[in-house]
């Protein structure tokens, strides 16, 4: 099984090799940007899938650097996993913080930078279209993870969500899937709707 998934780990990265070396060179299509793009997902899936084994100590980190390579190349999906990953790391990291027994500078530095990454690829993944991309830095300003609270701006944005989707006969699974299955929450998004 190991000799396997290191061969085709390495086969997939001389691939990835090939198509970055000719981006590099030439103008390149829509079509091989996808197949980039698409090859650093599945080689992520597959690091995902040998995260815990002793042949592959980095794979976590690999996971990771899969996603920041296709996000590079615009990739919307990767953008959104990314800066999940990097938000939910970030408020890990501020919950340690205000416990206050593990608090110190570097803790509290490495929470702002994954703040402003998470961001990033959040409002970049936003950009491009992702709806949940959307409702997540919604969540973000209603809840003032790594920027400061304003729940106006974050239902806007959780409101926008729901309009580009046309899913108002959904929001009690949206806000479920979200975690504002909240009574004051839904009189709140009533409210906020009104006014627009």
């Amino acid at each position: 099984m190991n000799f396997f998934t290191r061969f085709t780990i390495r086969s997939m990265k001389k691939k990835i090799k090939a198509l970055k070396h000719d981006r590099a060179l030439n103008p390149t299509s829509d079509e091989a940007i996808a197949k980039e793009i698409n090859l650093y997902m599945n080689l992520a899936k597959i690091y995902r899938s040998v995260k815990n084994r002793k042949k592959f100590p980095f794979a976590e980190v690999m996971v990771d650097e899969c996603y920041r390579a296709a996000a590079s190349l615009d990739s919307v999906e990767a953008q959104y996993i990314l800066g999940s990953k990097l938000l939910e790391e970030g408020k890990f990291r501020e919950k340690i913080e205000q416990e206050e027994l593990f608090a110190n500078l570097s803790n509290k530095r490495q929470q702002q930078q994954l703040y402003e990454e998470a961001h990033a690829y959040l409002l970049a993944a936003d950009n491009l279209g992702h709806i949940k991309a959307k409702r997540l830095r919604g969540l973000c300003y209603i809840n003032g993870w790594g920027v400061d609270s304003d729940k106006r701006k974050g239902f806007d944005l959780i409101v926008e969500s729901i309009d580009k989707e046309n899913s108002w006969d959904k929001v009690p699974q949206i806000f479920a899937e979200i975690g504002l299955n909240k009574p004051e929450f839904f009189s709140a998004l009533a409210k906020h709707r009104n006014k627009s």
